[in-house]
This record gives structure tokens, C-alpha cells and sequence, in this order.
């Protein structure tokens, strides 16, 4: 037999089916009444917490041994996200089907097409449509797009694969989306089976909308830009999609796109209107619906990529059929991925491959709570989202366009944090990168385009410059690697030194900018983009930085040592304590610190003013930095328990600014509640918990972090206030000045997920490298009676038991190794050992 093409029609068995994770998924739950969603998105506190967690379970449940989560039904109160890499090649997927691929830069090499903000939500993605042959009926087995919706259907996300299980009309439909380490593609891999009595004859189309590629310049130029565009059939049964719009920022860089699969292709369509047709959607294709693919190209349109296939299933029988898009250099290379990906066991062994490399890279801490959702979220999501942060830092999401962003200085610095443990090398790379962005004089590009080539954000920050040296701290504790601080690191404005020197001049920058109070100038602002307004004259000064800058100091005496340099700690030292004395008087209010003196010399967040008395940035820092005194550290946690503390987690600032310092010309203009104006900010929470942590209070520091824990942070608010996924950190919900408070913002690419997985392993659980070892000393809640971690560390396996009979909260009695008692509780390396077991009693 053969198709409208002239191509043979064979059985296609190229590839075997990547096993089922489990069995036939129930029937989704009807969806919400509307009275039912209005009831759900009254205040957390008039909810019945029972009522919400029940509700849950219909949407959603984890299942911790494969680390996955499952959804039960497909419209969430947001698209729920997966992201899908091999770090060259990536693909933003949603549990129903939406997202898109982009080529390294989802600005200048976006491969498909998501619209953000536009109804219908979640369009477009990378579709299979299955059709009945005889009835022309045809379905989806992500549930969306098509009209016609499966009769049963779930879907699950797990590390770097998303998969879609369905039925319909006793055909069965499992697709698993993955990106291998051995290709540049996002694999859709298919297993179809008849569940019926009766020979089943199916036409299979995967579809994918190709955008083109520079996103802000499609906006704006797409009418000249689509004649330079072209999707035209390769020999080797493919589509090729290249984008040679002229004037490109990297055009010698720029992929050919390529559409394939392993089974023979009954048609192809290359031009978006011949497949989807005038006045329609991906909902109902027009190709599909009026006899198949058209055999349609491009010189010149809207592109496309769309395949079909024909399956023959006799009763029982199970079949695999698997579709590529993926990106090459030219068309040899093309050629080349063509025929690998056709091998026989190419979409095994690259799942096999994804699902090893995943398996190693957790291996690295797993640990035994008594809290199960702190458990699932240490060992699974919490290093799952931290690694995906690490890669695309704040680019792209469903909250952000990937249009502008790039890579930001201090969000990177901070996201390498929670990388250290887990591969120490990928770390020292992003350090080379992010210091080959800092001038001669110390300061640094606010965010850069490495792969874009444009030219940098310059503003000058009061904080950027100072975060790498804790990153390098961190890396050193982690691999006691002291060479790595006299590696040759470029200036971005010229020349070289090794990277202790980097680290020095950023801290002799901060020095030569301060202001006349002696604290640092805010500069264009500090970590609170938002506080540009009280600095605009250049007088304004940052109490914050003066304390991160102290806690930099105090790693930097550990960095100069090891650099051969340790006659500068006393310099340090001198710095060190004369912020510190500014602190603890110019930068006190009575009941807590002070967050800034704006340009004309009052300050910032004091009793004095009606609005924006106390931040939380300033109380936290005041003890992570070790410079509020006891009582003053104690007072301002103490305080931020009392006025900032809510049920869904501590508000950034209290009250929130409507009209300070000027009616006419407010601190702000975020809403009363939302973003940087007394919304919960989770990224600062952190820093909460870890304070609470260093004045030994488990109880609290736990309550703090338990309560940000997505899907218990949901449970309370209830899912359709929450809204964002449920194992994965937000950067912010809407805090109870705001009538939708619990609202989730920007989840996925925040902060809060690094700076959340140090507080939880380094300070509750209390396991921490040191230079000169392994740091142990809990602060746990007073109510567990212990708890276990295995912890790799310079090359040996850490087996700890920590024992809490007494039930305390901190305090460590005794530390053991292999049997023998340890002085202090700092364990050294053990380099040429593979484990060692350690038992700590508190």
C-alpha cells in the first residue's frame, strides 16, 4: 500500500515502548461547579482545611518512589510546568500538553510558539492527534487541544520526562515527552494498544507550530520576516524549518529545525494554514479533519511542522511509533541525527540514559524525616527545580516571556548555591562565567547574554558584585579545591587576574561607595529592585547590604588564607566591625533594624512613619551576618514573628506603601499586598528560617519553612487561590493586604528554591560543609525524635543518624564516626574511604 506521498506503507516497531510506570488511570473527576470555585476562593482561614486537602486529591498526588507527580484531570487553575533538557536543547511542557522548544536561547532560537497571556490558556504545544480512519473521530492524548476529549486520562511529570496516559474507544495512549542526552530533540514517544475486539485502522498526526525563532522581532516584524522563513521535505522523510531572517544577532549559529519519525510517513504539511486551516485552531485541524495532510511546504509563511502516520493495531496488539524535533547545524548533521534516531534502540536507550544520569545526580543527598513533604521535597523537587533554576535562571516560564531577561548576576550566583553538592564542576563553570562580567574596578553587568551576544544591563547594584565570593566559599567548603581561587579569570573591561582577586576587588568596590552615614550606597538599588526610589540622588544608603556585605567579609578571611593571602583577614576584620558597629546603632529602631537612609537622611523602615515601619531583609541579615547582638537579633526575629508572620508564610514589609514618603511620588507601585510590597516573598522567607536556625529556635524555623512547602502552602489556601503547581517554589504569594492573598507568582525560576535547600540541609538539618569538613549541628523541631541523611562529600558517603531523645530543638551532645568519638562537630574528609556511618545525639 502507499500513501498519497508515493512512500511504501510497512509495520513500525523501530523503537520498543518505554515501559508503563503503572496501571490504566482512572476516570478524571468532574470539574468544579462554579459555585464550587467561588467557595474555593474564599480567605484561607474560612476554608476547612479537611475540605481543601480532599479537594487535592482530586487534582493531584505524588508518588515518591518514581519521583513523580500524577494529575488526575487537566484544567488547573494554571498550566503546571515540566522542564525538559539536556542543557543545549530544552522544552517547557504543561500536564496538558502546552509549551514550547527552544535551541539554547528562548530569544533568539525559540523553535515553537506559546502565547503567553492570550486565551485559549496553554496554547500551543507539541500535539498527537489519534483518529478513528473509519469515523474520522479523533482525540488527543494530552486531553488537549482537540474537542473531542479521551474518556479516561492522567498525566505525570517526573525528572526531565512528561507523560500522558489516555483511552478512548478502547484504544489506549501513552506518550512520554523527553529531551536524551544524545541528540538535540524532544522525543515524543508513543505506545498505542487496542484494547477491543476489532481490528483498529488509525491515522497519527504530531503537530508542532514553529515560531520564528527571535521572539520580540516576530512581534514586530513578522510581516517581512515570514517571506525569509521556509519548511520544506527532506529526502530522508523529514521537514527541515530554517529561519534565515536577515540581520540576526548569531546567524552562523542558528539551527536547521528538523520533524521526523522512525515510523513511514503517511503525509506532511510544513504551512500552518493548510493544516489548521482559515478560522480554526489546533482544536480542529482542518487537515485532519478533510483526509489527511496535504503534502504543503514553504518559501515563504506561518510555519509548521506536521506528520502522519497510519497504524494498523490488530485486538491486543501494541504498537510504538516515535516522533523527533530537534535542531542541527546543517544538513548533514541532520542526516546524521536522522539516522541515529532511527535506530532500533535509540528512544530506549536515551530514556535509560535521562533516567540514569538523574539517579546520579540525586544520589548526592537522600534523607529519612518524619516529614513526609519535607522528605519528598529534599530528596526530589526542591533539587529538581534548583538545577533547572541553575540552567535557565530567570529567562522563561508561563509568568515570564524569556524576552528580556537573560542571565541575571545575582539571581545566578545565588542559584549555584544548591548546585555545589550535586556537581561542583558545572558550579565552578557558572563562577567563570558569571566573573567574566565583572569590571577591573570590582562591579559587575546586572545581567548578561551569553548566548545572545547583546550587550549587557549595566546598572550598578549595591549587592550584585558581593554574591559570588559566597558561591566560591561554598565551592571550596564543598571540594576543598584552594587551587580554583588562583585560576585566570578575563575582566569584562580588560585583562585578567586569578579569581581571589575578583572577589577582592568586588569587596574594595563596595568599600569606595559608601555613603555619609558610613553604611554602602544603594547605588541603582540593593536586593529590592523596588528601593531605586529612595536613591535616585545618589545619597541613598543600603542597612541590607552593609549586613550581606558583613557576611561576605567573614568568608573572605576563610578565602584569603586559602588564597596564601591571610594578612588580609585583618583588613576584613577592620571592615567587619565597623559595619557591624553602624548596625547595631545608626541601623536599630528599638524593636528592629532599619532598612535604608534614603537621599535626604531619613530612614528607612522605623516606627517613625506610618507605612513600611519593618522589612524583613534587615532583620534576617542582622543575624546571618553574625552583627545584630544577641538581644538586638533576638528582639528583631521576635518582631517579624509578631507583625510580619502569616498563615501562608512572612510578609516582605509591614505596613504596605500607599502613599510614603510622598502621595505624589510613592516608594512604590505594586499594589498594596502583591510583588515587593508586603506580599510574602518566598526567596527573603528563606533567610528567615536560617536566622531562627542560628539563635537555635527549631521550633520556629521549621513553622516557617513547613508553611512554604508548595502543596502544604496549597492545603491552606486552597487550590484555586494558590494556583501555581504544588511541588515546585513560587517567588511570591499575595500577602493579606491583598484580597486574592495566597495567590502563587512566578513559580519554577525563583531563588527561593536554592536558598530554601540550604536552609532546610545546612541549618534545620544541619548538615554544612566547612573547609575543614563536614559541619554537623541541627536545629530541629523539638517535637522529632530524629532523623537520618546519606550525604556524598569529597568522594566518600556520609551515613548520619542523628538521635534526639531529649527532644531539643539544637545542641549537639556527641558525635560519633565508625564507632569512635569525634571532637567538636565539625567531621573532617575522608578521602580515601568510600562511607563512613555517623551517629549524632543531641
Amino acid at each position: 500500500m502507499s500513501n498519497s506521498n508515493g512512500e511504501e506503507q510497512t509495520d513500525m516497531n523501530a523503537n520498543e515502548p518505554i515501559p508503563p510506570a503503572s496501571t490504566a488511570p482512572p476516570v478524571p473527576p468532574a470539574g468544579p461547579s462554579v459555585d464550587a470555585q467561588n467557595k474555593a476562593v474564599e480567605p484561607p482561614y474560612e476554608n476547612d482545611l479537611l475540605a481543601r486537602t480532599a479537594e487535592l486529591d482530586q487534582y493531584f498526588a505524588f508518588n515518591d518512589d518514581a519521583r513523580e507527580v500524577e494529575f488526575k484531570r487537566h484544567d488547573m487553575p494554571t498550566p503546571w510546568l515540566n522542564y525538559l533538557s539536556n542543557g543545549t536543547f530544552h522544552t517547557m511542557l504543561s500536564h496538558a500538553g502546552g509549551g514550547l522548544a527552544f535551541y539554547k536561547s528562548p530569544q533568539i532560537w525559540r523553535i515553537t510558539r506559546y502565547r503567553f497571556f492570550h486565551l485559549p490558556t496553554d496554547r500551543s504545544g507539541p500535539y498527537i492527534y489519534l483518529q478513528d480512519a473509519g469515523t474520522g473521530s479523533y482525540w488527543c492524548p494530552t486531553y488537549e487541544p482537540a474537542f473531542r476529549k479521551p474518556q479516561e486520562w492522567r498525566s505525570s511529570h517526573g525528572m526531565g520526562y512528561t507523560r500522558f496516559e489516555a483511552q478512548a474507544d478502547e484504544l489506549a495512549a501513552k506518550t512520554v515527552y523527553f529531551v536524551g542526552p544524545y541528540e538535540n530533540s524532544l522525543i515524543w514517544n508513543l505506545t498505542l494498544t487496542n484494547n477491543s475486539s476489532k481490528v483498529k485502522e488509525l491515522n497519527v498526526y504530531a503537530y508542532a507550530e514553529f515560531g520564528m525563532m527571535e521572539f520580540m522581532r516576530e512581534l514586530q516584524w513578522q510581516c517581512y520576516n515570514k517571506h525569509q522563513v521556509s519548511v520544506q521535505y527532506h529526502e530522508k522523510k523529514a521537514l527541515i524549518y530554517k529561519y534565515g531572517v536577515e540581520n540576526q544577532p548569531k546567524p552562523d549559529e542558528t539551527p536547521l529545525v528538523y520533524m521526523m519519525s522512525d515510523a513511514p510517513l503517511a503525509g506532511y504539511d510544513g504551512d500552518r494554514e493548510e493544516f489548521i486551516g482559515s478560522y480554526r485552531s489546533e482544536s480542529n485541524p482542518a487537515a485532519i479533519e478533510q483526509g489527511g495532510c496535504t503534502g504543503s511546504a514553504i518559501l515563504g509563511g506561518d510555519p509548521c511542522g506536521a506528520l502522519q502516520v497510519r497504524v494498523k493495531l490488530a485486538p491486543g496488539e501494541t504498537r510504538t511509533v516515535n516522533f523527533f524535533l530537534g535542531t542541527a547545524m546543517n544538513e548533514t548533521e541532520i542526516e546524521r541525527a536522522i539516522s541515529h534516531s532511527r535506530e532500533a534502540d535509540f528512544v530506549t536507550r536515551s530514556y535509560a540514559a535521562l533516567q540514569e544520569n538523574w539517579a546520579r545526580y540525586l544520589r548526592a543527598w537522600n534523607c529519612e524525616l518524619p516529614d513526609q513533604d519535607a522528605q519528598r521535597m529534599l530528596n526530589t523537587w526542591n533539587p529538581y527545580q534548583s538545577q533547572r533554576n541553575f540552567l535557565f535562571s530567570r529567562n522563561i516560564s508561563y509568568y515570564a516571556t524569556g524576552t528580556f531577561r537573560g542571565v541575571g548576576y545575582r539571581d545566578t550566583a545565588q542559584d549555584i548555591l544548591a548546585v555545589v553538592p550535586y556537581d561542583p564542576e558545572a558550579a565552578k563553570d557558572k563562577v567563570r562565567l558569571l566573573l567574566g562580567q565583572q569590571y577591573r574596578d570590582g562591579h559587575v553587568n546586572h545581567y548578561f547574554f551569553p548566548n545572545e551576544g547583546w550587550d549587557p544591563v549595566t546598572s550598578i547594584h549595591s549587592d550584585d558584585h558581593l554574591w559570588t565570593a559566597l558561591a566560591v566559599w561554598d565551592i571550596l567548603a564543598e571540594t576543598g579545591d584552594a587551587a580554583f581561587l588562583q585560576e585566570n579569570i578575563p575582566f569584562y573591561d580588560g585583562g585578567e587576574a586569578p579569581l581571589y582577586e575578583h572577589l577582592k576587588r568586588a569587596i574594595d568596590f563596595t568599600v569606595s561607595r559608601l555613603g555619609p552615614n558610613g553604611f554602602p550606597l544603594m547605588l541603582r538599588s540593593d536586593w529590592n529592585d523596588q528601593l531605586f526610589r529612595v536613591c535616585r540622588e545618589g545619597r541613598g544608603e543600603s542597612i541590607w547590604t552593609a549586613m550581606q556585605f558583613g557576611t561576605v567579609l567573614l568568608r573572605m578571611k576563610d578565602l584569603a588564607a586559602a588564597s596564601g593571602y591571610p594578612e588580609h583577614a585583618a583588613y576584613y576584620d577592620r571592615l567587619y566591625g565597623e559595619q557591624k558597629s553602624l548596625v547595631n546603632t545608626l541601623g536599630w529602631d528599638g524593636k528592629w533594624f532599619r532598612r535604608a537612609v534614603m537621599d535626604d537622611g531619613r530612614y528607612l523602615g522605623t516606627a517613625e512613619h506610618e507605612e513600611a515601619q519593618i522589612w524583613l531583609n534587615a532583620q534576617t541579615w542582622a543575624t546571618l551576618s553574625g552583627m545584630a547582638e544577641s538581644d538586638k537579633g533576638l528582639k528583631a526575629m521576635d518582631s517579624v514573628r509578631d507583625i510580619l508572620d502569616t498563615e501562608l508564610g512572612i510578609k516582605k514589609l509591614h505596613p504596605s506603601i500607599t502613599t510614603f514618603p510622598d502621595p505624589a511620588d510613592p516608594l512604590t507601585n505594586y499594589n498594596k499586598g502583591t510583588g515587593e510590597n508586603g506580599a510574602v516573598f518566598c526567596h527573603a522567607n528563606t533567610w528567615a528560617i536560617i536566622a531562627e536556625c542560628m539563635l537555635g529556635r527549631g521550633d520556629q524555623a521549621y513553622k516557617y519553612y513547613r508553611q512554604l512547602i508548595p502543596n502544604i502552602a496549597m492545603e491552606q489556601a486552597g487550590i484555586w487561590r494558590y494556583k501555581a503547581e504544588p511541588y515546585v517554589y513560587a517567588s511570591n504569594l499575595f500577602g493579606p493586604e491583598s484580597d486574592r492573598f495566597g495567590l502563587a507568582n512566578v513559580s519554577w525560576l525563583t531563588g527561593t528554591a536554592a536558598w530554601m535547600y540550604v536552609a532546610a540541609t545546612q541549618y534545620i538539618m544541619g548538615i554544612k560543609p566547612v573547609l575543614a569538613g563536614l559541619s554537623i549541628n541541627p536545629c530541629i523541631p523539638s517535637a522529632w525524635e530524629g532523623f537520618s541523611v546519606t550525604r556524598r562529600f569529597r568522594g566518600c558517603e556520609y551515613e548520619i543518624t542523628v538521635k534526639n531523645n531529649s527532644h531539643v530543638c539544637s545542641g549537639v551532645q556527641e558525635i560519633r564516626v565508625d564507632g569512635e568519638r569525634l571532637e567538636g562537630t565539625v567531621i573532617p574528609a575522608y578521602p580515601h574511604k568510600q562511607s563512613v556511618k555517623v551517629e549524632v545525639i543531641l
